[in-house]
């Protein structure tokens, strides 16, 4: 499923705040980092259907929007419960930054606590 259809999927079916889970994984970031000024701690929430483990909804806690709309633009449409190393290439392929460790960190974290979730 493409990120429009997603989208247009999520916009269009019901769906109870139930039949998706919340989760945030954090990282510390560089002080050379921009983010560093406004917190010390880098932040992707993930909101993921219960049902198909696909992320529907990112947000995080990345300074510039440029950076918070591409990180949700790669995330969106992930099937969360799959290896993530593909996304964590992307990143080192494309994301420039002395953040970006810490963007990489940030979701492994919550793949973590998503797989320990999942295994509970």
């Amino acid at each position: 499923m493409t990120t429009s259809q997603l989208t247009e999927w999520w916009h269009t079916t019901p769906m109870g705040a139930r039949a998706s889970l919340i989760v945030v994984g954090y990282a510390k970031v560089p002080r050379t980092s921009a983010v560093h000024g406004a917190s010390e701690f880098l932040t992707v929430s993930l909101r993921i259907d219960r049902e198909t483990g696909a992320i529907i909804e990112v947000d995080s806690t990345a300074v510039a929007g440029m950076v918070r709309d591409w990180v949700s633009e790669l995330l969106v449409g992930v099937d969360f419960a799959d290896d993530i190393g593909p996304v964590l290439a992307e990143i080192d392929a494309h994301y420039l930054s002395n953040a970006a460790g810490s963007l990489k960190q940030a979701i492994s974290d919550a793949w973590r606590r998503y797989a320990a979730y999942r295994s509970s």
